[in-house]
């Protein structure tokens, strides 16, 4: 017998109804329901559950420290034959078990467009979403407020900030135009909520991720330098490669673009200066024979090695690799879940193998000072595309 269908044994037999209305838990059959998990949820959500008659707290508590016991007693095959199916992940920074919910009936509400709203406007989760369950999980969600960045030159497309208890959302970014990015983006903050109430562990700001990395700052602090010292050499460089397409003008914009702390290489820098994969191959094999010209591309490429550290370093807090599963598991159904459990999936993301994220190697947020949390509060989501690389 799972533990799944031990545990919704236990519930009234009239209440598995009541789940599968709600959309919690859902089943080929009223014996055994199967979890359709969503949500990463801890002890205080469930006894809220439990309290609004959704599931039975003490049996889902008992699961819960049932699997967190286990998991430094039994070696790791014997504890994901025995959890993960059964909607069980851990967070193995904070030590915790974690227990995924469904809340595939958040949507917006009726009559909201998050496009038309003012800039300035700081409105409610319960204004702008339809969560019902989530909100008998943590009826407090009501409390968070909602507002927008609108910034098209920033990687943010989305933010959460604890002290502040506020989401920002960021409508200007290319991935806002995606149909089903709002309601990803939602379910992806209000998880660092839910972690910032269960003490799990909590997600990060990549602004100040990147902004201690010494190698990164340096390298950028030292470009406008490198690039004035190769102003003659650019130059001349336009002079003698006239014949192949470079002139002063546009040699002089594509260096100027080196200052952008984008995260791109050099050469995917030139590519979107000279819009020419082509012509930037060009630049650099030509590039060569200039010493100082040649430096700056140097100086480019180390900023943009930092800047992927400074993104592995990011998504590899156990907060942000969770989020992420949240936003990532939205669309599956109940086999595809239980096939491809949360603790399964972390291990085989694409993301999370490109930046070498494993279970066994996510960490926590760095400590914060209090200046640096008044500089940047908001722990920022950097979406797939915004990655260099990716």
């Amino acid at each position: 017998m799972s533990i799944t269908g031990s545990l919704f044994r236990m519930v009234a037999p009239g209440l598995v109804d009541n789940l599968e209305a709600q959309g919690l838990f859902k089943g080929s059959s009223r014996v055994a329901p199967s979890l359709v998990p969503e949500m990463f949820i801890g002890r205080e959500g469930i006894s809220n559950l439990g309290a609004a008659g959704v599931l039975d707290a003490p049996a889902a508590t008992n699961l819960l420290e049932n699997a967190q016991r286990d998991w430094f007693k039994l070696p790791a095959e014997e504890w994901n034959a025995l959890y993960p199916s059964s909607g069980i992940a851990f967070d193995p920074v904070a030590n915790k078990a974690m227990l995924e919910i469904s809340d595939k009936n958040v949507d917006l509400r009726k009559g909201v467009d998050l496009n038309k709203l003012p800039a300035n406007e700081v409105l409610t989760f319960d204004e702008l979403f339809k969560a019902d369950v989530l909100k008998k999980a943590y009826p407090d969600i009501g409390d968070v407020t909602v507002s927008f960045l609108d910034d098209p030159t920033s990687s943010r497309l989305a933010a959460f900030a604890p002290e502040q208890n506020m989401i920002l959302f960021n409508r200007q970014h290319p991935d806002w135009r995606q149909a089903d990015t709002p309601l990803n983006v939602a379910v992806h903050e209000i998880q660092h909520y839910v972690q910032g109430k269960e003490l799990f562990t909590k997600g990060e700001s990549f602004t100040k991720t990147l902004n201690e990395n010494q190698v990164f700052t340096q390298s950028n602090e030292a470009m406008p330098l490198v690039i004035a010292k190769a102003l003659p050499e650019s130059l001349q460089f336009a002079k003698q490669f006239k014949g192949i397409g470079f002139d002063k003008d546009s040699v002089i914009d594509a260096i100027a673009g080196f200052t952008a702390k984008d995260g791109l290489s050099a050469r995917a820098s030139l590519t979107k200066a000279f819009r020419s994969k082509d012509m930037a191959d060009k630049f650099i094999a030509n590039a060569q024979n200039y010493p100082a010209l040649s430096g700056v591309l140097k100086i480019k490429d180390i900023s943009s090695a930092a800047y992927q550290k400074s993104i592995s370093d990011y998504m590899g807090v156990a907060g942000e690799v969770f989020a992420r599963q949240t936003e990532q598991r939205r669309g599956m159904n109940v086999s595809e879940r239980l096939a491809q459990p949360a603790m399964r999936a972390i291990e085989t993301d694409p993301l999370n193998r490109k930046a070498g994220i494993t279970i066994d190697n996510m960490t926590a947020p760095r400590a914060e000072g209090q200046q640096a949390a008044m500089a940047d509060p908001f722990q920022m989501q950097v979406p797939q595309s915004t990655i260099p690389g990716i």
